[in-house]
């Protein structure tokens, strides 16, 4: 019976580890997040979070395969917009809302050999505007927008982790 009990539980755990890994089934050369919101006056979200570039960098980097030895695509996200309620001055509690940018696909540094890149991008592939939403009960998520559940506990890394999955998942593989 315990044999059976520690192969159970075995399998259960080795099914539960295994859906994070299958979703690392893409992969891209480099990941870069960076913050701009020097347009709009009275912007003090880097007050409150000073590390939401790095922080979104890792989420959606600890989603991909990031191999910056292959010749591969890269990924840079710009972030332009932070807001509670599109009022770019965050709370005493520093909530927000609403994280917006542009998500840019990149031809790989590591043009010809592999292991060596330039320190500029070649040329973009490709890039799109991403708008992220806490979902609320009393609002309709706006046309163009991504919705995401978010807790007032935690609505941190809710809007982090679900801007990082809505990057992710319009990666091509």
């Amino acid at each position: 019976m315990k044999k059976f009990l520690s192969l159970t539980l075995s399998a259960g755990l080795a099914i539960a580890t295994a859906g994070p890994l299958l979703a690392l089934d893409k992969t891209v050369s480099s990941v870069e997040v960076t913050s701009n919101l020097n347009a709009y006056q009275n912007n003090n979200v880097l007050k409150f979070w000073p590390t939401l570039d790095l922080d979104l960098e890792q989420a959606i980097a600890s989603k991909l395969n990031v191999n910056e030895r292959l010749d591969v695509p890269g990924i840079s996200v710009e972030i332009n917009k932070v807001t509670i309620d599109g009022d770019t001055v965050l709370p005493d509690s520093g909530e927000f809302n609403q994280l917006e940018g542009v998500v840019t696909t990149n031809e790989s540094r590591n043009k010809g050999s592999a292991g060596t890149h330039t320190e500029n991008w070649e040329d973009k592939i490709g890039s799109y505007s991403l708008r992220l939403t806490a979902n609320s009960a009393e609002r309709e998520i706006p046309d163009g927008w991504v919705g995401v559940a978010a807790s007032q506990d935690d609505f941190y890394t809710s809007l982090i982790d679900g801007y990082a999955d809505a990057v992710v998942e319009r990666i091509e593989e």
